[in-house]
């Protein structure tokens, strides 16, 4: 994001880095309504303001039968379900495993604030309180 001075102090050049993004991006997503979601037509913040993927195929998944993306903005999640979850209108999506983005921090995520405890139950903070090494 830093490449290019102006790429995030003008909204013109903003624009303009997200639109080849955005099209970078929906040419590798085979389904419309997935492209929409992950790259929408409209940016919906300036580009860069949050973390970009550094990514190798993570939209080419989404192209796999057993992947899919859900819009939890227009459609909220009202329940865990055993088997899934259930959104706002009924639709309950039967799941594996659900991937929950919890914040970003380069180092060590957020797991300094969980009260995660080690074999000898020590808690992860207390352990990494000198470093994370």
């Amino acid at each position: 994001m830093h490449n290019y001075y102006d790429m995030t102090r003008e909204l013109k050049a903003n624009r303009i880095a997200y639109e080849y993004w955005k099209r970078r991006v929906r040419e590798r997503i085979h389904d419309p309504r997935k492209a929409d979601l992950l790259a929408p037509t409209e940016p919906p913040h300036a580009f860069g303001g949050k973390r970009l993927s550094l990514e190798q195929d993570f939209y080419d998944s989404f192209n796999k039968p057993n992947v899919d993306v859900i819009d939890i903005k227009s459609n909220p999640i009202v329940a865990f379900e055993p088997n899934g979850i259930r959104q706002a209108d009924g639709t309950v999506h039967e799941l594996d495993v659900i991937a929950l983005a919890t914040g970003f921090d380069a180092i060590n995520g957020g797991l300094k604030d969980i009260k995660m405890r080690g074999l000898k139950g020590e808690l992860l903070t207390d352990k990494w309180k000198e470093g994370t090494w």
